[in-house]
């Protein structure tokens, strides 16, 4: 029987089952294929496998400058002493990451492209997303056999490629019981076999690795932790407050409220007095988390790139390097134990010295790419030269006047070694500061435009409520009803202040969105932008707020001050 026979002998209540579950998107999303796919959405993107399989990625973006800018995101968790987990903190403990994509929307074959595009923020001001590929489920039994079974033929020591492996009752299970160097294996022998068979259905940058510009190929890796955990809190598809929770947001929908766990995650429910046995799923068996990852916590746990380092109390790493990191949880444990930032440090081998590998363990992949080919080294070049420029903060200060530049100058035109190494190591501490300085003025950039336009949405608010009043000010008056004119009297003078304190709340606030770098302050208005645009029904309200705020900003900036009553007469469409 054929390899899509099989597939297609699965029980027809299994796939309406699965039919029924899958989340809504604009576009109509395939069809379920439970061997590979059994939940699919709208914007997934697919890579062939062995047997005419498929392995399903959802994408990750950033909004960035370049593949040289990046986002601060924050990790793991900041336990309180009455927390259980706060006697390992050093394992899971709060610390600060960076996170940014390495795909740009023009690297992805032209399938990925037409489905993705819809899908993207447009950017604007100089910001771009910048991709990365992450599974959309764990690696499955079968994908995994189907894909180690190449070895021989990818090494030349079989004339033809492996029969295709049979289908069974296990073979949607995610497949534990591999090492740390299994995994790899697997991500490398894949690579190989698309390289061999389908390299046209990889992204590839600036036109891939024989292009005159000097692009890059993609291949298939495990994801880094910092990748994993940014994608399983929810990635672009949440805003900052919900990226700092200790799960992910819960709710289908119309919901107001989070969800029970049991109907994300597959997990021991003993502990929560379900009685309920806890065993390995397949895959696709619970509900997506907002960036469209399955089983990210619970069922398998799941192995990353990079290796083990401690949690410092300044919420930073360690020095030290240890063994292989497992995040997520399992299927073993109760639900106390699950957070997206949990996180295991596991030996890299045995007592015995074999490889280390348990029933609970599994992996999901990744795509990667060269950090920097030779494509994009003016613009990396051009991105790191500007690093740390006085400049970079406000537009008062020309480049020429950038006191960080001209001690460049200087360094440059110093022929006394000593000193020229003296003023370098000056130069790199200045640049150091005011790169910490840069990043903070971000974050307190984009907190200003919301601020604004919360302030916008108030005075709008007081607005009615003032109308309000004075229609009942109105009536009394026509009624001749002295006291509540007394009453209502007061309650319009009151309103009328504080909608004249929240008017000028509003001003300085623009006042003080003028002092930022012009091109800096657009950029934190296009993330905001993109933050907005996911806050179901005061997102719409507010991102008009902020766009007219932007537009007030500008006003301020050319002419150095604001008129108080057409700027009011703005803010409530008069």
């Amino acid at each position: 029987m054929s390899e899509s026979a099989r597939r297609a002998a699965w029980p027809l209540a299994l796939l309406l089952t699965l039919a029924g579950t899958a989340r809504a998107a604009d576009e109509a999303p395939a069809a379920p294929d439970p061997l590979y796919d059994p939940q699919p959405l709208a914007d997934d993107v697919t890579l062939p496998l062995p047997c005419d399989g498929k392995l399903v990625l959802r994408y990750i973006y950033v909004l960035a400058r370049s593949a040289l800018d990046d986002r601060e995101v924050n990790l793991g968790y900041a336990f309180s002493e009455n927390d259980p987990g706060y006697r390992q903190g050093f394992l899971a403990g709060f610390r600060r990451a960076h996170i940014n994509g390495q795909f740009e929307l023009a690297d992805l074959p032209p399938a990925w492209r037409e489905r993705l595009a819809g899908h993207l923020p447009s950017g604007g001001d100089g910001l771009r997303p910048m991709l990365y590929f992450i599974g959309k489920y764990e690696v499955t039994q079968y994908q995994y056999a189907a894909v180690m079974a190449q070895e021989p033929w990818l090494r030349g020591t079989q004339a033809e490629p492996p029969a295709c492996p049979k289908a069974d009752a296990r073979s949607r299970l995610p497949m534990v019981e591999v090492s740390w160097y299994d995994a790899l294996r697997f991500t490398a022998l894949y690579t190989q076999w698309l390289g061999r068979t389908h390299a046209d259905a990889l992204p590839a940058l600036a036109g891939g690795p024989n292009s005159a510009a000097g692009g890059a190929p993609s291949f298939v890796r495990l994801p880094t932790e910092t990748e994993w955990e940014f994608a399983a809190r929810g990635g672009h598809a949440v805003d900052r407050q919900a990226l700092e929770a200790r799960l992910f947001p819960r709710r289908s929908a119309e919901a107001t409220e989070d969800g029970p766990l049991r109907e994300w995650a597959v997990y021991n429910q003993v502990v929560g007095g379900s009685g309920q046995a806890a065993r390995l799923a397949p895959i696709g068996t619970r509900k997506p988390n907002p960036a469209g990852l399955f089983d990210v916590i619970g069922n398998a746990a799941e192995m990353v790139l990079d290796p083990f380092l401690m949690v410092r109390g300044g919420g930073r790493f360690g020095g030290g390097t240890g063994g292989f990191i497992v995040k997520g949880g399992n299927y073993l444990e109760g639900e106390q134990a699950l957070f997206t930032g949990m996180r295991r440090e596991y030996p890299l081998f045995g007592a015995d010295g074999s490889p280390s590998h348990n029933a609970t363990t599994g992996f999901r992949v990744a795509l990667g790419t060269l950090a920097a080919p030779r494509a994009r080294y003016d613009e990396l070049l051009e991105r790191w030269q500007a690093e740390g420029r006085l400049a970079s903060l406000t537009d008062d200060i020309t480049s020429e006047a950038d006191a960080g530049a001209r001690l460049d100058a200087i360094i440059a035109n110093t022929d006394e070694p000593r000193m020229a190494r003296a003023l370098t190591e000056l130069s790199e501490e200045l640049k150091r500061n005011v790169a910490l300085i840069a990043d903070q003025r971000k974050e307190a950039a984009g907190n200003l435009i919301q601020s604004a336009a919360l302030v916008a949405e108030t005075i709008g608010n007081y607005n009615i409520r003032l109308i309000q009043l004075r229609e009942r000010l109105d009536k009394a008056k026509r009624d001749r009803n002295q006291a509540a004119i007394e009453v209502l009297s007061t309650g319009v003078n009151n309103g009328t202040s504080a909608l004249q304190g929240a008017l000028s709340i509003y001003l300085d606030n623009a006042a003080t969105g003028a002092r930022y770098a012009d091109d800096m302050f657009r950029q934190q208005f296009q993330r905001v932008q993109d933050e907005l645009a996911r806050k179901p029904v005061i997102g719409q309200s507010l991102l008009a707020r902020a766009t007219l705020f932007m537009k007030h900003v500008e006003q301020y900036r050319q002419a150095r001050r604001l008129e108080p009553e057409p700027v009011l007469n703005e803010l409530l469409g008069r």
